[in-house]
């Protein structure tokens, strides 16, 4: 009997949701209810397939084996999670190279990483917040706020709790420079929490960033670090793109947190800032589609 991950790796990816059609109902029927399963599969088939064949992975995403795809459509599945795109995106599908091994050079002895392409859910700052709202470990995030150096604000410690005292500058005076973002969760027990991104974190993501995209140049014979151009040329990160900010605010805000299970096939964003780099870059695709942060007054995740 031929194994199911032979089966899949020889199957087209596009047709490996429909390959996945009873587990994907099996799974979420367990997590979510029967009733809305069938429909929950239909909507996400959509969305996946569409990523799959006009996202902005799709060249990449035609390298990797077809158990990857597989593992990565049952994630939304298990998670509950949709690929829909909107104000509050809360997962999208990236391709992501893995280190899966090491190989010898015959000639010069030294030793090789070996890295294999996989489809991936990334799970977004707003998707964690939805699975930390299931998991029971916080009831409301608000959206993030921007704070300048023109602005008063306090951000410390009492009796073990965070606190956060900020007044806007009204009007705010022309050149004012960012130096912090931050966010209120409202934890399960009604008591609240306060995540500050300021500058010193600001630097350190953008070093992240640097090394996450860097190239090398034959020239110089050095690596050239090219951080996210969202995060500003200016070397103490006052310019950095605020939009840009507030999600990855959202993004780190839950660090201090239990770790999530999420299962295979997909990864927390939040993870990739820090995650150690290959030694080798390769160029790779952006999604084109980014997290907007400007709610509205009732976006769900302030009830």
């Amino acid at each position: 009997m031929e194994n199911i991950l032979e089966k899949l790796n020889k199957t087209k990816h596009e047709e490996i949701p429909d390959l996945a059609h009873d587990k994907f109902i099996e799974v979420y029927s367990q997590k979510f209810g029967k009733e809305t399963a069938e429909a929950f599969f239909e909507e996400q088939r959509g969305f996946f397939l569409n990523e799959l064949t006009s996202g902005p992975y799709k060249t990449m995403l035609q390298d990797v084996k077809g158990s990857s795809i597989y593992f990565a459509f049952l994630f939304l599945a298990i998670n509950n999670l949709s690929l829909e795109k909107g104000l509050s995106t809360t997962c999208y599908l990236e391709c992501k190279r893995f280190k899966i091994g090491e190989k010898t050079d015959e000639k010069t002895g030294r030793k090789n990483n070996i890295y294999e392409s996989m489809a991936v859910i990334s799970v977004t700052g707003y998707g964690e917040i939805l699975l930390r709202q299931r998991a029971g470990q916080i009831r409301s995030v608000d959206n993030p706020k921007v704070v300048y150096d023109c602005d008063s604000f306090r951000y410390g410690e009492d009796n073990g709790r965070s606190y956060v005292k900020y007044e806007k500058a009204i009007p705010r005076p022309a050149g004012a420079k960012v130096i912090a973002c931050y966010i209120r969760i409202v934890k399960a027990d009604g008591s609240t929490d306060y995540f500050v991104l300021d500058t010193d974190e600001i630097l350190r993501l953008k070093q992240y960033s640097g090394r996450a995209n860097r190239s090398w140049d034959n020239d110089t014979r050095s690596w050239i670090e090219r951080p996210n151009a969202l995060y500003g040329k200016l070397s103490d990160g006052s310019d950095i793109d605020t939009g840009f900010l507030k999600s990855k605010t959202v993004k780190h805000a839950f660090k201090g947190y239990p770790k999530l299970s999420i299962g295979s096939g997909g990864a927390l964003e939040a993870d990739k800032d820090t995650e150690p780099q290959e030694e080798t870059p390769v160029a790779t695709e952006k999604p084109t589609s980014g997290v907007s942060v400007e709610t509205s007054d009732d976006d769900p995740f302030n009830q």
